[in-house]
């Protein structure tokens, strides 16, 4: 009974400094930042369109950074847009939501070349690299 009394009391101990050591870590700070949006449509360049570029309005909730550029498009201004290359299959559906992590955003406008199909639609805006994605539901 006494050897249980021990045991509870140093697993007590135990369990105390293993809680208070970790009391004084700074939080953990992600090298990445997190921004919301909805799919608008893409540039239409490539014949090959999985090489074309997504557009996506990023003024899904309240905290996002103003961050993109203001673009009318099929006669909708949108306010907070930026194009991206790389966005899964999955999520290239006009008016899906999706939240996407990320590191850089370009701080110029990227004007897309090399385009092979007649009459392309392309846009003069910043470009977003993607490092994780996902739909809102």
């Amino acid at each position: 009974m006494q050897q249980k009394i021990l045991l509870f009391m140093f697993s007590i101990i135990a369990l105390a400094m293993l809680v208070s050591s970790d009391c004084n870590k700074p939080p953990y700070v992600p090298d990445y930042k997190n921004i919301k949006g909805y799919v608008i449509g893409k540039e239409t360049c490539n014949t090959d369109e999985s090489k074309d570029y997504w557009l996506i309005d990023f003024t899904y909730g309240s905290g996002n950074p103003q961050v993109g550029d203001t673009l009318l498009f099929n006669g909708t201004t949108y306010t907070n847009v930026l194009k991206t290359m790389g966005l899964y299959t999955t999520l290239k559906t006009v008016g899906l939501k999706v939240s996407i992590d990320y590191k850089i955003i370009s701080t110029n406008k990227i004007t897309t070349t090399n385009c092979n199909v007649t009459n392309p639609d392309i846009y003069q805006l910043k470009e977003l690299t993607i490092l994780n994605q996902g739909e809102i539901r």
